[in-house]
């Protein structure tokens, strides 16, 4: 098998030829097209994964202001004419022109009301949401409308899928009936219009550290997705648990600031040997809880990783 036709075969929950295996990272979002474009080859190409995820280190400014809920009337989030998505369109072209097919490669997009976070703060946004949900409600959908456009736009342009961050889920920041209302119509939304066009989603549940990154993984059992990806070590839900919750695929395993940040390579093989132990094989890609975070990321070490996962055999 080459590395599409054995993603192919996970999302199928198949048992592919070898375990695939994928990680990330950030990149400096000072980089322009070219830096990134480069950097996200360099990566694929020095640590053999079998999955390629651009990264969405390019922030969306919006221009109104927001300093009272009433203010969320008229915030307005830019369609495919803006300039970071512009950013990000021409890095995914340069990376699909350089791999000429070779690779599914999905491209990262956060969910809208982390798009309103980013532009106003975590503490405004979660205030206002508090205080007048029926007004910021509609302004994250009309957010959410604006990143189908963007979905959309990277599946024309030839992306596998979209990699989803799908946030907000933590203990202690809204109620399950809060975060239907407030989070989960623009998840759907812009997840559906990837797939409405073909596009094969990557379903990350992923966690803040003002709540030490623990997420409610079963508050996304009715998610689309090909696949998902969640923390283990953070939320305590193993893959095998998961795979049962969510009836998908599934991807991860290793904890991403561990081993594969600062271990060694003894340390690196026998984390990946037992996590594909206890997974299994049949659809099951190797991955980390989140992007790698910390000093030190290593190229080599995650090259290991991925050798490893694919020498597997079981015993």
């Amino acid at each position: 098998m080459n590395k599409r036709e054995r993603i192919e075969a996970i999302f199928r929950n198949e048992k592919a030829d070898i375990v695939p295996a994928g990680f990330w990272y950030h990149y400096k979002s000072e980089w322009d097209v070219a830096q990134m474009t480069e950097a996200h080859l360099k990566t694929f190409r020095e640590t053999g994964a079998d999955i390629m995820k651009v990264m969405q280190d390019y922030i969306e400014p919006l221009e109104m202001t927001v300093k009272v809920p009433g203010d969320w009337k008229k915030v307005k989030f830019p369609g495919t004419s803006s300039r970071v998505y512009q950013k990000l369109a021409d890095v995914l072209k340069g990376i699909l022109d350089n791999l000429g097919g070779e690779v599914m490669v999905f491209q990262t997009l956060f969910g809208a009301f982390k798009n309103a976070v980013f532009a106003y703060g975590d503490g405004l946004v979660m205030a206002h949401a508090k205080e007048a949900p029926d007004l910021v409600a509609p302004a994250v959908y009309g957010i959410g409308e604006s990143l189908c456009e963007w979905a959309e736009g990277f599946m024309e342009i030839g992306a596998a899928g979209i990699f989803y961050a799908a946030q907000f889920s933590e203990p202690g920041r809204f109620t399950r009936q809060e975060w239907d209302k407030l989070v989960r119509p623009a998840d759907l939304a812009v997840m559906g219009a990837a797939e409405n066009r073909g596009g094969r989603n990557i379903l990350h549940i992923c966690g803040e550290p003002e709540y030490q990154f623990k997420t409610s993984p079963e508050w996304y059992a009715g998610y689309s997705g090909a696949i998902v990806n969640w923390s283990v070590k953070d939320t305590g839900l193993s893959l095998v648990q998961g795979r049962e919750l969510f009836q998908k695929p599934v991807l991860g395993g290793m904890n991403n600031k561990g081993n594969i940040l600062n271990g060694s390579d003894e340390a690196i093989a026998a984390e990946v040997r037992g996590i594909i132990r206890d997974a299994g094989e049949r659809g099951f890609m190797l991955g980390a809880d989140c992007t790698i975070q910390g000093q030190g990321i290593s190229h080599e070490k995650i090259r290991c990783a991925v050798d490893a996962a694919h020498a597997y055999k079981a015993g």
